[in-house]
């Protein structure tokens, strides 16, 4: 269980620093947030990040306690009959009834099960560096997803966004429609974040959403330069960016809690989750020169970079 808490420590750690990095950029872009929206925020990120987490690890901890329990009463049962004389077996089989083998089937075959996979999947601690390696990169399948995703709704939120005002020439403008986007966003995130515990998805969908997050990123980028659909009803795309970016998030570790090894399980968790943060990395090298382009494309001075197109 303490491997789970550290994850989750770690998790809302992170999830803590992102705060002060989206309050430091408000700031240093003029915009201003009461103290009501930054406790607001904080809950939000509070609830989507460390309570669903704590509730993973809940049923975590249950699922393992319950193999233990198996496991132990399986070795008692070896242990009873290795002692019993070997006469005394066949007159054990008869006086036998079916209701107790019905009952004593389950817990052997979950143990030779587990038994099968604690000698199928070597733990954590008994591997070495390079073995490591190579069960971080067989869960690609994850966090490409993960990647993809935290990529393209972050260079949405810190590229394109700020270049979209009515009219685009007001700097106030702007930093309006980011404020109400960012807050849109916000609630997508939470309402889809908060259904890891309704369902999971297939790994298939796991790969259709950032697919979908991709069409979202060109069509803020072609309704930033071309002006075709420009007014405020573009929040209810913004609430779709959020539902797609969560839904992502928790259902990458949901696929990866159901589909890994109880031995890998926890390693995986903590593995998956660097994914995100190179995306981050990367979306916002990448938004300087985004938001450079479409400031020129619309004739807005301030950029802090040029565009290289």
């Amino acid at each position: 269980m303490h491997h789970s808490l550290f994850i989750r420590h770690r998790l809302c750690r992170n999830s803590w620093l992102r705060l002060q990095v989206a309050a430091c950029r408000a700031f240093r872009m003029g915009y201003e947030y009461n103290c009501l929206e930054c406790l607001l925020f904080a809950i939000a990120y509070y609830h989507i990040h460390c309570i669903g987490l704590y509730e993973m690890d809940i049923r975590l901890e249950e699922a393992q306690t319950r193999l233990d329990n198996e496991r132990c009463a399986s070795s008692a049962e070896e242990e009873l009959n290795g002692t019993a004389a070997a006469e005394q077996r066949p007159s054990v089989e008869m006086v036998t009834q079916p209701e107790d083998e019905e009952e004593n089937d389950s817990p052997t075959l979950l143990s030779q099960l587990s038994s099968e996979l604690t000698t199928t999947t070597k733990s954590v601690h008994h591997m070495i560096g390079c073995e490591r390696f190579q069960t971080v990169v067989s869960l690609w399948p994850y966090m490409i997803p993960l990647f993809f995703v935290y990529m393209t709704e972050y260079m949405m939120q810190a590229g394109v966004w700020p270049a979209i005002g009515f009219p685009v020439t007001s700097a106030s403008a702007r930093g309006q429609f980011y404020h109400y986007a960012n807050w849109t966003y916000q609630v997508g995130v939470f309402v889809s974040r908060s259904s890891g515990n309704m369902f999971t998805v297939s790994l298939t969908m796991l790969w259709v959403m950032p697919m979908l997050q991709l069409v979202n990123l060109c069509l803020f980028w072609l309704i930033s330069v071309h002006h075709f659909w420009y007014d405020y009803s573009l929040l209810i795309m913004c609430f779709v960016v959020g539902l797609l970016g969560g839904g992502v998030y928790v259902q990458g570790y949901n696929r990866i809690n159901a589909d890994m090894p109880k031995e890998l399980r926890e390693f995986a968790l903590s593995s998956a989750s660097v994914a995100d943060s190179v995306g981050i990395l990367v979306a916002d090298i990448s938004s300087l020169f985004i938001q450079s382009c479409i400031y020129q494309r619309n004739g807005i001075d301030g950029a802090v970079v040029n565009c290289p197109l």
